[in-house]
């Protein structure tokens, strides 16, 4: 199980509401200022993600949780965006190749079957949003977050 630290931002009666803030892998050197990669890493990854987990738990705003995911689920998301999208290239521009048409028409068949590749994977994370199997493994100790007395 992967597993990542959230915060609860709302609780609603079927679960709760969490961001989570991802951590490039690039910023651990001292050159990430100055490297390509990290300042790419900086540029693209997303500042806080939000999204909703079903949980009969009694959480409260503020409070943070270990929430995990299995493998499994993650390396077929990984499949789908990186392998797919290739796979679908060279079937497309390989038979191309072989038949012997042109250079161009092979870049165009491959563009074309990548891009399919890239809407499978698209529509296949839309479905797999939808049936998220996130768990709250464990609420963390907190400090500083008290209920609202009413």
């Amino acid at each position: 199980m992967v597993e990542e630290i959230a915060t609860v931002v709302s609780v609603e009666q079927k679960g709760v509401w969490l961001t989570t803030t991802p951590v490039a892998s690039c910023n651990a050197c001292q050159a990430s200022e100055d490297c390509g990669t990290g300042i790419v890493a900086k540029t693209l990854t997303p500042k806080t993600l939000h999204f909703f987990v079903a949980s009969e738990l009694e959480l409260l705003a503020g409070e943070q949780v270990k929430i995990g995911i299995a493998e499994q689920n993650l390396l077929m998301a990984a499949a789908m965006v990186y392998l797919l999208p290739l796979l679908l290239m060279l079937l497309f521009a390989v038979p191309a190749s072989a038949a012997g048409v042109s250079e161009g028409m092979q870049m165009l068949l491959a563009a074309f079957g990548a891009t399919c590749g890239f809407a499978i994977a698209r529509l296949y994370g839309r479905y797999q949003e939808k049936r998220a199997d996130i768990h709250i493994v464990e609420v963390l100790p907190s400090l500083g977050v008290q209920p609202k007395l009413s």
